[in-house]
């Protein structure tokens, strides 16, 4: 799934709003806080991408799941999808 810069932008500066009106968080540098969220969500769209990818590939290879979007393919696309995240750590 590709996130427009925009987008990403958009949701940086939700959570930065978030973190700061909640008061869980002060940022002396708000600029840096905006790109730090910044790269955490594009790493995080990276990984999921990445992910997606791998989950997609190894479900190919089953025949009880061909037709994507069906009850088994989900079901099997959810499992896979738990197991990479486990792998990778997120």
């Amino acid at each position: 799934m590709h996130i427009s810069e925009d987008r990403i932008s958009h949701i940086a500066h939700k959570v930065v709003e978030k973190l700061w009106r909640d008061d869980l968080a002060d940022f002396p540098d708000e600029a840096r806080a905006l790109s730090t969220v910044k790269d955490s969500i594009t790493a995080f769209f990276a990984v999921a991408e990445e992910i997606d990818q791998a989950v997609r590939k190894k479900l190919a290879s089953y025949a009880q799941a061909k037709v994507p979007g069906s009850r088994d393919w989900e079901i099997l696309y959810q499992k896979f999808y738990r197991e990479e995240m486990a792998r990778k750590k997120w």
